[in-house]
């Protein structure tokens, strides 16, 4: 463009030239010639330039295209990965919920097949009457032999479903101290870690720690039991998390030896952490574990 106007110019300029200078016949001729060959000039540059327009035009077009194609693509890859990204999480929450309510599920369905209803119960076998008034109306149309035999498979089929066993998770543990806590150890807050494990079905109990750390959410009973002696007395408390869930206190005569056991029943959740420790209100002495008696700590879930 600017090659463009610059050439304008220039055939402007000597075209001003011509007509306001006095120059001899001849001079004015060569003038002419190069106003011509300035022309030519001008008309190849007018061709160059809408040449090099053309191409910067189509060289736009292709860019714009390119851009939008590229935004299309990265707004389709955008889109599958959000649709794949939500039927990842829809199959995963679906799998743990599907988990999490087959073992109950399981139980139900197998209790309601074993148990009858109240009235049922009232009746005694009579809940196998529908099936057996169903056979009696067929009687007239199969032959007896072949009615008593369906009846027979079909009662057997019943029976072998009532019998069934129901099999919940089961989730209990029993340990013990395997040697006594010494005076220096049975301080407040002390926690008793009860190492030596009889029973740990579930995998609950630590006996590193002496923690319980709960499985499965509901109902548990737990009991622990200690030993004094000879004028010492400690209390000891049932944590749940910080929670003092419940306490016993034993405080024994000089020459004396007496042992205490606690019981609590408990509604936990999965993940906490169940254990006993020393008061901080009541301590001094040991607290004895041996083969005259041992202190423990136990617990099991209500299913």
């Amino acid at each position: 463009m600017q090659l463009f106007v610059l050439g304008l110019f220039g055939v402007w300029l000597l075209a001003f030239r011509i007509v306001h200078s006095e120059l001899p016949p001849g001079s004015v001729f060569e003038s002419e010639v190069d106003v011509k060959n300035l022309m030519e000039r001008l008309i190849v540059l007018e061709e160059s330039l809408k040449e090099e327009k053309q191409r910067n035009d189509h060289l736009k077009r292709t860019v714009s295209s390119l851009v939008t194609e590229l935004e299309q693509t990265k707004r389709s890859f955008e889109d599958k990965y959000l649709a794949l990204q939500m039927q990842l999480q829809e199959h995963l929450d679906f799998k743990t919920e599907d988990l999490s309510h087959t073992p109950k599920n399981i139980a139900n369905e197998t209790q309601k097949r074993i148990i009858p209803d109240d009235k049922q119960r009232k009746r005694g076998v009579g809940w196998l009457k529908p099936e057996k008034s169903a056979l009696t109306n067929q009687d007239s149309i199969k032959p007896p032999g072949v009615v008593r035999r369906e009846h027979s498979a079909k009662l057997q089929r019943r029976l072998l479903l009532e019998s069934i066993p129901v099999t919940p998770s089961t989730v209990a543990f029993f340990a013990q101290l395997s040697s006594n806590i010494p005076l220096a150890e049975a301080t407040g807050n002390h926690v008793m870690v009860f190492d030596l494990v009889k029973t740990n079905a579930g995998n609950g109990y630590h006996p590193s720690t002496g923690v319980f750390i709960v499985p499965e959410s509901g109902y548990y009973v737990f009991s622990w039991s200690f030993r004094n002696s000879d004028g010492h007395y400690h209390s000891t408390e049932l944590m749940v998390n910080n929670s003092v869930e419940s306490v016993i206190h034993l405080h024994t005569g000089a020459g004396s030896w007496l042992s205490g056991t606690g019981v609590a029943v408990l509604h936990v959740n999965k993940g906490d952490d169940v254990y006993v420790r020393i008061s901080a209100l009541s301590h001094y002495g040991d607290i004895h574990s041996d083969n005259y008696g041992r202190s423990s700590f136990t617990g099991w879930k209500l299913n």
